[in-house]
């Protein structure tokens, strides 16, 4: 577990842990309202070398794809998503099949029987008002 202090901070842990990341990886971002998922999302973008301005939660559009360098950033904000049957609105299956993407799903319990074995899990935790208790769980590890 690791303790940020500021969105800058979670902004800068998630852009280290992008550097771990490779083609067809898929981080589940966990936590609460307003714990800081969006912002690990910048963060993200960031540390593949994208643009971090362009980042919003994509709640009502249900995703956004970001281009860097390396891979695109695929951001999906299942909240308002009824099950993992309605996935096939934004082609789900040709995104798990495409070698040059990165995803990141907000409130993935959501769709949680369509998620591969193989996803990370990120776990953002509120300790105050600007502080978070950011855990990085592998795949096999439940949340």
């Amino acid at each position: 577990m690791t303790i940020t202090h500021s969105p800058e901070e979670t902004m800068t842990f998630a852009s280290i842990f992008a550097e771990t990341c490779d083609a067809q990886s898929i981080i589940l971002l966990h936590g609460e309202l307003g714990a800081g998922k969006t912002c690990f999302v910048r963060g993200l973008l960031r540390g593949l070398g994208g643009e971090t301005t362009e980042v919003h939660s994509p709640t009502f559009t249900i995703m956004h794809e970001y281009e860097t360098p390396s891979h695109s950033l695929v951001h999906i904000d299942a909240y308002r998503l009824s099950g993992s049957d309605e996935l096939h609105t934004i082609g789900w299956d040709e995104l798990l099949s495409r070698n040059d993407v990165i995803i990141a799903i907000e409130w993935p319990e959501r769709i949680e029987d369509a998620l591969p074995d193989n996803a990370v899990h990120i776990l953002i935790d509120h300790v105050d008002e600007s502080s978070r208790a950011i855990t990085v769980q592998d795949s096999g590890e439940t949340p």
